[in-house]
């Protein structure tokens, strides 16, 4: 009986241990691929997305002499309709900035986000799609929403992974406006 038990002890102490650095390998490399997705941004990246009419639209195209907005969202995110919410609210901050939402999405869904959070009535306000990993490539993020700030000259302020709150937000992109 103790041999069994001794067997049995002996299993699950080298599945515990198996577990916890299987874990921790994984974790490594998560962190890893994290690192290497992340780009030093210094300044706007060169990108080409689509506009709503398919056509074109690269960093070429954007208003000169204008602070920016790029918003990553996607129409199923609960956190990129708080983000869409907060821009829609507080809109009179945004009007002397060039907004690029920037999304993976069908234009239903596109649509069905705009529409909801009547993001359309914002002239400065272009939305852009791309169909395979565009963004990823040019942004180095993955998150939904994420959000970069860049000043009137192009020049990275600010970059938020994820829900970010209303005075925060406002603060930086206050800053690129001054900029």
């Amino acid at each position: 009986m103790n041999r069994k038990l001794s067997a049995v002890f002996i299993i699950i102490i080298l599945t515990i241990t198996s577990v916890i650095i299987i874990k921790k390998r994984n974790d490594q490399e998560e962190k890893r691929l994290k690192q290497e997705a992340k780009t030093e941004l210094t300044s706007l990246p060169k990108f080409n997305f689509q506009d709503i009419l398919g056509k074109s639209f690269t960093h070429a195209n954007l208003a000169k002499d204008k602070p920016i907005v790029v918003v990553h969202f996607g129409n199923f995110c609960p956190y990129c309709h708080e983000e869409a919410k907060i821009m829609s609210h507080y809109s009179e901050e945004y009007k002397d900035f060039q907004l690029l939402y920037v999304t993976k999405d069908e234009m239903d869904n596109i649509n069905i986000f705009m529409n909801k959070h009547k993001l359309r009535d914002k002239l400065n306000l272009t939305i852009l799609r791309y169909e395979n990993n565009e963004f990823e490539e040019a942004f180095g993020s993955r998150s939904l929403p994420c959000v970069f700030i860049f000043d009137k000259h192009q020049k990275f302020v600010q970059h938020f992974d994820g829900a970010v709150t209303a005075r925060t937000l406002i603060k930086y992109t206050r800053a690129a406006n001054l900029k």
